[in-house]
């Protein structure tokens, strides 16, 4: 385990609030030039009162995949991040026309155990629904452009083939909607297919974490190796005041 920096001319160094920011160099230290550390303090007794019981190190920490539902587990084999903001504490930003209250005070990685399974099932339930209707976008554009499919449409209406193309994609959209929500159902028996259900960010959204990854089905980024510098990151093992 990699020591915490000591920098005596700073008063966070040694203390929890330097493990908490776990920058593991004074160098990467994002607050290590401020004046205002008793600030800094105060927003992170904030941080840390907004955790979940138990905090968030378990998830990352734990040789268990933490998406499986089964009585025996998936060994981890990565990690699902999910990064989840809070709008405290309150910060005043300069605005074009004045000054207005940031959306987010505090901003995480959650890092999530995640076995090769549900990985694999969580890219499914992302991708398919895109894969499906491009797909069959690509084979219908093949088969409305044959002479013997595009004549006799085109001397419906020149528009016919263009309007039997966009029928095919729509029908593929649907086909990829219905397929990506049966898999989804049958794997709810054995696994988490909704990380916002999951009890540890359950919990982080009633205290008013919400998720800042773009909308998807599964809204997670996965990592082979977890994210060991920064908020979030620290290990539960580190010393603290």
């Amino acid at each position: 385990m990699e020591k915490l920096p000591v920098n005596p001319n700073c008063e966070l160094s040694g203390t929890k609030y330097c493990a908490m920011l776990n920058m593991r160099a004074c160098a990467a230290c994002t607050v290590r030039d401020s004046d205002n550390k008793a600030e800094i303090k105060s927003d992170l007794d904030v941080y840390e009162s907004l955790l979940p019981e138990g905090g968030v190190t378990r998830l990352f920490e734990e040789k268990d995949c933490q998406f499986c539902t089964t009585p025996v587990k998936g060994k981890r084999r990565g990690y699902a991040i999910l990064d989840m903001a809070h709008p405290e504490p309150r910060r005043v930003q300069r605005w074009l026309l004045g000054k207005r209250t940031s959306r987010i005070g505090t901003m995480i990685p959650i890092q999530m155990g995640v076995c090769k399974k549900c990985r694999t099932r969580f890219m499914y339930i992302e991708y398919l629904p895109m894969l499906i209707p491009v797909v069959i976008g690509i084979i219908a554009l093949f088969v409305f452009t044959m002479d013997a499919v595009k004549g006799p449409l085109v001397n419906i209406s020149m528009f016919a083939p263009f309007g039997g193309w966009i029928l095919s994609v729509l029908l593929g959209a649907l086909i990829g909607k219905l397929v990506t929500d049966g898999l989804e159902r049958s794997w709810k028996k054995e696994m988490t297919t909704d990380v916002l259900k999951h009890p540890v960010i359950a919990e982080m959204v009633e205290k008013g974490w919400t998720p800042i990854t773009a909308k998807s089905r599964t809204k997670l980024l996965f990592s082979k190796s977890r994210l060991a510098r920064g908020l979030g990151t620290a290990d539960s093992n580190k010393p603290a005041e």
